[in-house]
């Protein structure tokens, strides 16, 4: 697939066409990560505050309540780690432990440990263990990412 990309100081909003030949795996893939609403609300003593998907570093879950895990800060989302992997795979989040999730695109490096685990280096530093059980799916995301193709993660 071809990419262009141009700035036009003249435009009154940011604007994104799509040109394709055939609607393949691929297209429909950009087409749901386009489409998909990529603000969420997080609260953090007692304000709330929009959060760009693209911010979130990764999701835990502690004490039965969702934390978003910035550069810099954490906010609780209202959403438990099944729903929001259903609403937000195709954006790049996929699941590496029982009580995390994690941003694909904010991964800087990915280390080999003993017994099949594996570090991820975070771009803001944070290590975070990919748990065994969960290595073939992120493995799997990890390559459609990489690829192009977010069909179903």
């Amino acid at each position: 697939m071809k990419v262009n990309y141009y700035e036009d100081l003249a435009l009154s909003e940011n604007r994104v066409d799509v040109y394709y030949r055939e609607q393949d795996a691929e297209i429909r893939g950009l087409m749901d990560y386009l489409g998909t609403e990529r603000v969420i609300v997080g609260r953090k003593d007692q304000t709330a505050k929009r959060i760009y998907l693209r911010e979130i570093y990764y999701l835990e879950i502690v004490d039965r309540h969702c934390f978003a895990y910035l550069d810099s800060e954490v906010f609780q989302i209202e959403y438990n780690l099944r729903l929001f992997l259903e609403k937000y795979s195709a954006c790049g989040f996929v699941q590496i432990g029982k009580s995390l999730v994690v941003n694909l695109h904010r991964i800087d490096r990915i280390k080999p440990d003993l017994n099949m685990r594996m570090h991820l280096l975070m771009e803001n530093g944070e290590e975070l263990v990919l748990n065994r059980a969960y290595k073939k799916p992120f493995m799997e995301c990890l390559k459609n990412v990489k690829e192009g193709k977010n069909e179903d993660h």
